[in-house]
Formats: C-alpha cells, sequence, structure tokens
C-alpha cells in the first residue's frame, strides 16, 4: 500500500511531464477501442448479410472444361430464357435471377415534362410464377403492359425523390436514354416471388431498392446489353421455404447440365463458404492493422514512459541511496519504479478507454451500420498498457535498484 501512495505522490509531483507522456499511450489504446469496435460492426453487418442471403440464395455458373474458353463462356450460351423458364418450374425453386455481369445501366429519375432530377444505376435480374404484389400508390402491371415502358418503384425510391411519393406517378425514369412511365409504388417489403423482371436500384445507402419491370421489357433491354437473348452469365437461384438451397441448386445444374449436355463444361454451384472465408479475412487483416497502430502507438509512449522514468532515477538518486542505507532491498526500490511506470501506462489506458468509447458513439453515427464496443479490443489495451509500463519501466528500475547507497547520497 505503502509503494502505491508512493507512487501516485512522485506521479502527481511531476503532472505536466507524466501526461505528456500518457499521449501516446492514450492514442494507442483510444485506436484499438475505436478501430475494434469498427471491425466488431462490420463483421457483424457482413456476417448477417451472407447468413442471410446464403440460407435462401446461391448463384449458379458455367465453368469451361478448357480454361482459355472462361471469358468467353458466355458465347457459348450456358443459359438461355427458355431454361429459366423451364427452371423456375422446378420443385424447390421460388424465385430465378439470370444476371448480366458488366452491363449496368446509366439511370436518370426526373419530375413531369422528364426533367432530370437524380442520376444512379441499376442491376439486372429476374422474374418467377404469378403472384401479385402490393401497391401502395397508383396501379400494378396490367395485361397492356407487357410491351410498354412502365415500370414500379419503391416507396423509398419516391420518398428520395419527391417531396409527396404520389407525385411520382406519371413522371419518367430514364435508363439509358429509354423513358419509362412509373406507374405504381410498391409496399415497403418487396416478395421473393414476383411475375415481373426486377432491377436492382443501388441508393445513397448500402441496401438496393428494388425497381419491376414487365418481362418482355426486361428481354429487351437484356438483349440490347447483350450479343443475343441468351448472353446470361450466370443465374440466382431462390429457394423455396423448407428447401435447401443448395440442394435445390444442384438439382438445377443437373438439369442444366442435360440441357446442355453439348456443351464442354459444368455448371458449378457457388458456395457461401467463399464469402464466409473472405469475411475471415478481412478481420484478421483489421486486427493486424490493430496491432501495427497499437504497437506504433505504445512503442512512442513506452519510449516515453522510459524516458520519464530515467529522469525520476536520475532526480531521487538520494532518496534510493537513503533508503537502501536504512535496509531498503533492491527488489525493493526496483518494484516501486515498476509501480510508477506501470501506473502512468494504466492511467492512460484507462483515459484511452474513455476517449475510445466517445469516439466509437460519434463515429457509429457516421456509419451505414452500427460500431459494436469489443470485449476483445478492451482485453487487448488493457493487457498492453500494463505491459507497456513493466517492459520499459524495467531497465529504469533495474538501474535505480543496483544504484550504491554511498555514492547516491553523496550525490
Amino acid at each position: 500500500m505503502n509503494l502505491i501512495k508512493n507512487a501516485l505522490a512522485n506521479l502527481k509531483a511531476h503532472k505536466l511531464r507524466v501526461f505528456v507522456t500518457m499521449i501516446w499511450i492514450i492514442i494507442g489504446i483510444t485506436s484499438v477501442i475505436v478501430v475494434t469496435s469498427i471491425g466488431a460492426g462490420l463483421e457483424e453487418k457482413m456476417k448477417e448479410s451472407t447468413d442471410k442471403v446464403s440460407k435462401k440464395k446461391t448463384t449458379i455458373r458455367f465453368e469451361p472444361t478448357n480454361y482459355s474458353m472462361v471469358d468467353y463462356s458466355v458465347f457459348l450460351r450456358p443459359f438461355t430464357m427458355q431454361d429459366i423458364e423451364s427452371i423456375s418450374f422446378m420443385e424447390g425453386v421460388q424465385r430465378v435471377k439470370p444476371t448480366t455481369e458488366g452491363s449496368e445501366l446509366s439511370t436518370t429519375y426526373g419530375y413531369e415534362g422528364f426533367v432530370d432530377k437524380k442520376s444512379t444505376s441499376i442491376e439486372l435480374n429476374s422474374y418467377k410464377k404469378s403472384k401479385k404484389v402490393k401497391i401502395s400508390h397508383g396501379r400494378d402491371f396490367g395485361y397492356d403492359d407487357d410491351e410498354r415502358k412502365v415500370v414500379l418503384i419503391t416507396m423509398q425510391n419516391a420518398m428520395d425523390l419527391f417531396e409527396n411519393p404520389e407525385e411520382a406517378i406519371g413522371n419518367a425514369i430514364n435508363i439509358d436514354g429509354d423513358l419509362y412511365e412509373i406507374v405504381g409504388i410498391l409496399e415497403e417489403e418487396v416478395q421473393e416471388s414476383q411475375n415481373q423482371i426486377e432491377a436492382m436500384y443501388s441508393g445513397g445507402n448500402m441496401e438496393y431498392q428494388t425497381a419491376l419491370m414487365p418481362k418482355k421489357v426486361f428481354e429487351k433491354l437484356v438483349n440490347k446489353y447483350n450479343y443475343g437473348n441468351s448472353e446470361i452469365n450466370s443465374i440466382d437461384i431462390v429457394a423455396s421455404p423448407g428447401h435447401d438451397v443448395y440442394e435445390v441448386a444442384n438439382n438445377v445444374a443437373m438439369k442444366l447440365q442435360e440441357l446442355h449436355s453439348d456443351l464442354d463444361g459444368n455448371y458449378v454451384t457457388e458456395n457461401m463458404d467463399n464469402a464466409h472465408m473472405e469475411l475471415e479475412y478481412m478481420t484478421s487483416s483489421i486486427d493486424k492493422f490493430v496491432k501495427i497502430i497499437t504497437l506504433v502507438s505504445l512503442f512512442v509512449g513506452g519510449i516515453g514512459v522510459m524516458n520519464i522514468m530515467y529522469m525520476s532515477v536520475v532526480e531521487r538518486q538520494k532518496e534510493i541511496g537513503i533508503r537502501r542505507a536504512i535496509g531498503a532491498k533492491p527488489r525493493n526500490i526496483m518494484f516501486q519504479f515498476l509501480v510508477e511506470s506501470t501506473f502512468i501506462t494504466i492511467i492512460g489506458g484507462i483515459l484511452g478507454m474513455i476517449i475510445g468509447i466517445v469516439a466509437v458513439n460519434y463515429v457509429s453515427n457516421m456509419l451505414p451500420f452500427k460500431a459494436i464496443l469489443s470485449v476483445k479490443g478492451f482485453v487487448y489495451a488493457s493487457l498492453t498498457s500494463i505491459l507497456t509500463g513493466v517492459i520499459f519501466g524495467l531497465i529504469p528500475a533495474f538501474k535505480a535498484s543496483r544504484l550504491d547507497p554511498i555514492k547516491a547520497i553523496q550525490k
């Protein structure tokens, strides 16, 4: 207890010097808390997304046996619209989504009179068996709309573009020069089984917004951006409730293999394990980044601790000599200086944690996901702050314990 009191008294006598020494410790610990919290939040967000997708959706691609043809596999026509039609009625298939990579379209929304209001891009996807969509404003597609350039947008789209969502009805969306009339607004939740073609609208946030257009119109749009109506790069399979998505996808892959037995290659189902491996790799990279920041900051802070403890040893040589003369053992002197150096880093660590918590709450409001305070971050911060005090205080403490009492008193 006396050692602790003496350590605190000595630190209090040199407040400014101690605080300057603590700054790098504080920066290092704050960095640990903030970066680990952002990493934990991002990991949770991505894990939630991949788990959600992997439970109901997977992708089937065609891989030619001759790998020199991989980049040109689309010309082999491994997927056709007839395939999509056939697959959509297979058991366990809730939805089929043909995708055309590299055909991202420039999209512009406008007010009445087609005055440009906002630009973004869409990613084309597919259709499914007949089921009605829920419309909050306007109307659904009718039989007369099969070949008309009409589109349904989400309520979020409408709110982003117009003060009053109802104003969207009758206005236009411009997809690479072709105008599409907005005839209806979908309710907030768009179900996973539609009779229309789905186009993914990439809004200002990380979530995709869904726009729908009639099937024949979609096919024409695909044809416009590809070399033929069969140039589909891959298909996404959404499994019906109660069915395993990978089992369904494997059945679809075997069906496609039968339909295109003349092609030299295989239909491959993408496994979300790859996404999980990428997520683990990213998390590992974040951990390494945190460790580098921490080590650099704490090394600089540790040098400061070592410096201040050396100064303390020099200034207190007479005190050390007197204590040794009246019976204090070298280990007592060494332990006192170790306690002081450790106290500096522990106090700096606590301040860094407090500032880190405040910073995490502030940064979290600026991110599209919630940063999560990481227990691992706090444990790592606590251990490193203590170890920094011990390691960098060890040499000055050892030197203090080895001072000759007589020479120390004379100085």
